[in-house]
């Protein structure tokens, strides 16, 4: 044996020594979980890894700015209350001195030295969604949470952070602090419907039947009320709603019956929505007896007094009859830019409740991601002048 066979033969068992410590590596490393995107409950989902549950992060960005034809922007105060120490306001509402805050005590007392025609206000939310299936049907969870900023605070420097709504379901049955069963939903503009808009804690029974569905809630009268409340507790808020498509028209129905301690209070609402080539139409008309709120706005509060007794009984009031309605319409001008305009009237028990309100605007929309929208809004109550304004909106936003 000569020197290069020996180094030859030295070469080729380290290189196989060397090609058997590379394939035990490769055996010895984890595989890795990739993610795979889940088109089973639509865009924007993909597995969490090692299991079967799909997830959904989104969220946006957006910055609303309200310009008016008067100033009624401003932290008001009642001085006269101020100076006297008599900061508990009177039981007299037709009493200036009552109000320590609002814009008549602002121009009658004095109002601090920000009052503007013009406000703005940026809310950031983040949302999760997931999915599942199961025997029973779609597992789902869904909660958004928000930042938003608080301008009416003089320093213009308080932000809140709030939950923003949340949800579970599993299969038919939906729990959480989300849209009421009632609500038919909103306009196709930013401002101008006057209808029911709120989130309630609630739980609720779904059941479909072809392109029909019908859904059963029990809700919390609480969430329906600012300030203190008159709902007797005696039972939840009973909603039944009913949607469905006839002859090209998606359509919704819903009852309400709720009971407060001025007697029982009911709602009913229809809305109906076309769309007719480039151009939606949507219009939905709604009445209550007692209960305001599902006509739009909040149910009036009632106060708690001692009686003879010494108990503590709560004052009811009776909202009376109300009824509301819009009508609202988009048109796509192209492929991405759009208009749309809406129209709403409340009315109620008294001759100067009613009120006409009408916003129309253009949108833009850069991506698919991101719109930049315009509206020029109109008010005019009975009860008082006619009001101009616009908004303006920027939004980005993903999933």
């Amino acid at each position: 044996m000569n020197f290069r066979t020996l180094l030859l033969g030295t070469a080729t068992a380290i290189v196989a020594a060397g090609g058997a410590q590379a394939a035990d590596l490769a055996i010895a490393v984890e595989p890795i979980d990739y993610v795979k995107i889940c088109d089973a409950f639509g865009e924007g989902y993909w597995y969490i890894p090692g299991t079967d549950t799909c997830l959904k992060i989104g969220g946006y960005v957006r910055l609303d700015v309200w310009i008016y034809d008067t100033d009624r922007v401003g932290n008001y105060f009642n001085i006269a209350n101020q100076l006297t120490g008599s900061v508990t306001p009177t039981a007299d509402p037709s009493n200036p001195l009552a109000q320590t805050s609002g814009v008549v005590a602002g121009y009658l007392y004095a109002q601090d030295a920000y009052s503007q025609s013009w406000e703005m206000k940026t809310k950031a939310v983040a949302k999760w969604n997931s999915r599942s299936m199961s025997d029973l049907g779609v597992i789902a969870t869904s909660f958004d949470f928000a930042v938003e900023s608080d301008n009416n605070e003089l320093e213009g420097t308080a932000k809140t952070v709030f939950f923003d709504g949340g949800y579970g379901a599993i299969g038919p049955v939906m729990f959480g602090w989300t849209d009421s069963t009632f609500d038919p939903g909103g306009a196709f503009t930013y401002d101008g419907d006057i209808r029911s808009d709120k989130k309630v804690d609630q739980v609720r029974f779904s059941y479909m039947m072809g392109s029909w569905g019908i859904m059963l809630g029990l809700e919390d009268p609480r969430d329906r009320y600012s300030g203190p409340t008159n709902a007797t507790g005696d039972y939840p808020d009973i909603v039944l709603a009913v949607t469905g498509a006839v002859g090209g028209l998606d359509l919704r129905g819903a009852v309400a019956v709720t009971d407060r301690t001025s007697g029982t209070g009911w709602g009913a609402n229809l809305a109906a929505t076309a769309e007719l080539g480039v151009v939606d139409i949507k219009g939905v008309v709604s009445y209550s007896d007692n209960a305001k709120s599902y006509t739009g706005g909040s149910n009036c509060s009632s106060t708690l007094s001692v009686n003879a007794a010494g108990n503590a009984v709560w004052n009811g009031c009776d909202d009376g009859q109300w009824w509301s309605g819009f009508l609202s319409a988009a048109v796509a001008l192209s492929g991405n830019l759009s208009a749309a305009g809406t129209v709403a009237y409340q009315d109620g028990p008294s001759n100067n409740d009613g009120e006409f309100v009408a916003a129309g605007g253009l949108y833009y929309t850069p991506t698919k991601a991101s719109e930049i929208g315009m509206e020029l809004l109109y008010s005019d109550p009975q009860d008082g002048d006619s009001e101009f304004g616009a908004h303006l909106r920027f939004e980005t936003h993903f999933n």
